[in-house]
């Protein structure tokens, strides 16, 4: 029974639940409980007072003053559930947690020793129920020197938690130790090899002249390479000697050349046929390669070969360009897939028949393919086709060398291709024995983006202009890559830009009475800072004879031209201490260049060490 001045007496509201009635456990300060007669005790004790549990409301605020024990109602979060082994199974909340939009602060009840200290005089007279009202003043006196308590929020780690992380610092602080904290960055070399194999792939034949093709090694390696393909039938064996060119009778179809350990460092083999001439080096697979300036036409036609070598499937995209940019591609040239061992053949006048030239780009998206261009150049008025090969230019440059072109040509017409977004100029210099100079009169190349552009060329390199010069170099504000067409007589002859050389590399050419004249053109380092050397060239014959070797010295902006005997089936470069472009011009029953390539005598491994990660310098 609660007092009748009590104004938070609950006991008539009706009860909804168990929590905000009449609990059993909740203490009223004015309560009497002993107005039914029972002897009251002379007093509460501090002691008595701090073992209630578990509130005890104040006199005049009824503000909640101590808890021991549970957790208090909370309104908003709590649910009406049984309260066991110290949490909530129902109404929301889990074992072990409790979990709230908000947690309010409450006040320690004081000790017993604080109360004493501070437990007021007794009073002489006291009225009826008038201990327990004491009780409650004394308490309210000893509030000022309450300690304040935070719950702590959020979820508490459990011991599991606290132990694996204790393991992680351990581990941390271990590996800190063991590791000097200036340790430096080793320095891993790469490592060199001589390659295992090797691979080439020779484009197919033209539709006339005598074929020929040709294997080589340009080292001291010796053995058997093998031949396959559509060119080579069944497949065929052909030996490879160091110094010594051995020519392998083949069909009209592109043919792949394979060496092994013995045979792959150097490896060299060439393709050309003889009346009309038209020669070129095999070239191994490549990811991506650009050809400027084909033709689709009916004077002017290209013509596309993708091999592959390998037994697995290969997959190739193919990218036009025009003056005004990106042509769309037709629906044979996209997503080419090449079955294994064979070899696919576009004839553009037939894919994309169009009146102007193209420029044309390969790119391998799966496995590997030998991407060669055949160009024809076709009279009108006869029917007679002439063709040449047209190797491409794998990575697009700011500074393209073109290297070697015939002297004698009734047109000559440069193509750029910008692969870039943005517009592209680009400036024409010649290139001389004795220097790299801005002719008078050199036209102002404009590129669009992702576009291409020509220049001709043919009275800027005639005789009266340009006598003595023997290759063209294009600088421009963007990477571009660029190629030159010269055309006499019908006969076609392709100048692409050439890879720089700096040690020991060959090529093979072909040998007959259809070549009157070879010619090593040798361009030095586009650079002002590069360095001068010597170029050794020694022409060989196919027995591997060395005839009368030759050596000039060469810089920047100085080059030269050395003429071999028209019986050198093999031509050796050697640079010493410096880098070079160079090319091999042949003509007579027509007109050929061979670039030459750097060759795949090493392969170098990125040094690879165990350890962990090294701490950074600051």
């Amino acid at each position: 029974m609660s007092h009748s001045r009590d104004p938070y007496d609950r006991s008539h509201d009706p009860q909804t639940d168990d929590v905000y009635g009449q609990e059993p456990w909740m203490l009223d300060p004015y309560a009497d409980p002993y107005a039914a007669g029972q002897t009251a005790p002379e007093g509460y004790t501090p002691e008595q007072l701090y073992a209630q549990e578990p509130y005890v409301p104040g006199p005049e605020t009824g503000q909640m003053l101590a808890q021991t024990g549970y957790p208090p109602a909370y309104e908003g979060e709590y649910q009406t559930g049984d309260y066991q082994t110290g949490s909530y199974q129902t109404g929301g909340y889990q074992t072990g947690e409790f979990q709230g939009a908000f947690e309010p602060q409450f006040e320690a009840w004081p000790t017993a020793d604080e109360m004493r200290t501070a437990e007021p005089e007794p009073e002489p007279e006291r009225a009826k129920g008038g201990r327990m009202a004491a009780a409650a003043a004394a308490a309210a006196a000893a509030r000022p020197r309450l300690r304040r308590v935070r719950r702590q929020r959020g979820r508490r780690l459990d011991n599991t938690a606290l132990v694996a992380l204790g393991l992680i610092g351990a581990m941390a602080v271990a590996l800190l130790l063991n590791r000097p904290h200036q340790w430096e960055q080793p320095t891993l070399a790469a490592e060199s090899s001589a390659p295992k194999a090797a691979t080439v792939v020779c484009p197919g034949k033209p539709k006339s002249g005598q074929d020929q093709l040709a294997v080589t090694n340009a080292t001291d390696g010796s053995g058997e390479v093998s031949l396959s393909g559509p060119g080579a039938g069944k497949g065929a064996q052909a030996a490879a000697a160091s110094g010594k060119v051995t020519a392998a009778s083949v069909k009209p179809g592109s043919v792949v050349v394979k060496a092994g350990k013995e045979v792959a460092p150097g490896l060299v083999a060439g393709r050309s046929t003889a009346k009309p001439l038209a020669a070129t080096g095999c070239v191994a697979p490549q990811a991506e390669a650009w050809f400027p300036g084909v033709g689709a036409g009916a004077t002017h036609n290209s013509v596309l070969e993708l091999t592959n070598p390998n037994s697995g499937a290969a997959t190739v995209d193919i990218s036009l360009y025009d003056e005004k940019g990106v042509v769309a591609v037709p629906e044979d040239l996209r997503g080419v897939a090449i079955p294994g061992n064979t070899t696919r053949t576009f004839d553009l006048l037939h894919v994309i028949p169009r009146k102007g030239e193209l420029s044309l780009k390969t790119t391998v998206v799966r496995g590997q393919a030998g991407v060669m261009v055949r160009d024809r150049a076709v009279a009108l008025e006869t029917g007679a086709t002439k063709e040449d090969y047209f190797p491409g230019q794998s990575t697009p440059a700011e500074t393209n060398l073109l290297v070697g072109y015939p002297n004698n040509s009734a047109s000559r017409t440069l193509t750029v291709v910008n692969p870039g977004d943005a517009q592209v100029s680009a400036e024409l210099r010649l290139l001389t024995p004795k220097n790299v100079l801005t002719p008078e009169g050199a036209p102002e190349i404009s590129v669009p983006p992702n576009g291409q552009a020509q220049v001709d060329l043919t009275k800027l390199l005639g005789k009266d202009n340009a006598d003595d010069a023997y290759g063209v170099e294009i600088v421009a504000t963007g990477p571009v890559t660029t190629a030159m067409r010269s055309v006499d007589r019908g006969d076609v002859a392709i100048t692409t830009a050439t890879e720089t050389v700096s040690k020991a590399t060959a090529v093979v050419v072909p040998v007959g009475p259809s070549v009157d004249k070879k010619r090593v053109v040798i361009a030095g380092p586009v650079a002002k800072t590069g360095s001068s050397g010597t170029v050794k060239i020694v022409p060989m014959t196919a027995k591997g004879k060395a005839l009368k070797a030759k050596s000039v010295e060469v810089g920047p902006g100085l080059g030269a031209e050395i003429d071999v005997p028209a019986e050198a089936a093999l031509i050796q470069l050697v640079p010493e201490g410096v880098e070079v472009n160079a090319a091999v011009v042949m003509s007579g029953e027509g007109d050929a260049v061979v670039p030459f390539r750097p060759l795949r005598s090493e392969v170098r491994t990125a040094g690879v060490a165990p350890g962990l990660p090294l701490p950074l310098k600051p």
